[in-house]
């Protein structure tokens, strides 16, 4: 009869450890989707990089500004508003071959009313490569065969070029495109 009820007692422990699910949680150290990493550089001067004062960037079409996770701090975010650094990191789409943004100089309510505001559009197309890393981690999409197109806004150019530094995307350890103004 002892048998019996530590038999029942190890299958009934046996289906129970076979029920649960492990946490399904991706490390911080595991590779996801790359950024778009863009630096900006001085026209006259192109080895000198050089920041755009007040820089806005959003998704055409889009109200909001462009906005990241800080890497070092999980819980911040970044916002593209009013930038004023020599590169940053962009989010391309994942769900589309296209993404177009908006690149605003002289982001702030002064410089409108001062008519010193300017908007650049860029369009940047690109094939899309998911790789599956994990069910906790699930897809890392790599660009492949990047593109620009730059049109200048109704109020001027404040770009001068787009130079594509890397045409597939599969990293954030270096520069991708490269901006002169």
């Amino acid at each position: 009869m002892k048998l019996r009820t530590y038999s029942l007692l190890l299958l009934i422990g046996i289906l129970i450890s076979l029920g649960c699910q492990r946490d399904d949680i991706c490390p911080e150290t595991t590779d996801t989707t790359p950024l778009l990493i863009i630096r900006f550089y001085e026209n006259e001067e192109p080895n000198d990089l050089q920041a755009p004062q007040n820089l806005g960037i959003r998704e055409e079409g889009n109200e909001d500004y462009v906005f990241i996770r800080n890497e070092d701090n999980r819980d911040e975010t970044i916002t593209y508003q009013r930038f004023t650094g020599d590169s940053l990191a962009i989010p391309l789409r994942t769900d589309s071959d296209q993404t177009i943004f908006e690149f605003i100089v002289n982001n702030t309510d002064a410089a409108e009313e001062e008519g010193i505001k300017n908007t650049d559009v860029i369009s940047f197309t690109y094939g899309r490569n998911e790789n599956y890393i994990n069910r906790a981690c699930a897809y890392k999409i790599n660009y492949v065969g990047l593109k620009v197109n730059l049109e200048e806004g109704d109020d001027g150019s404040w770009i001068e070029e787009v130079q594509i530094e890397e045409v597939n995307i599969e990293d954030q350890n270096q520069a991708h495109v490269s901006i002169f103004f």
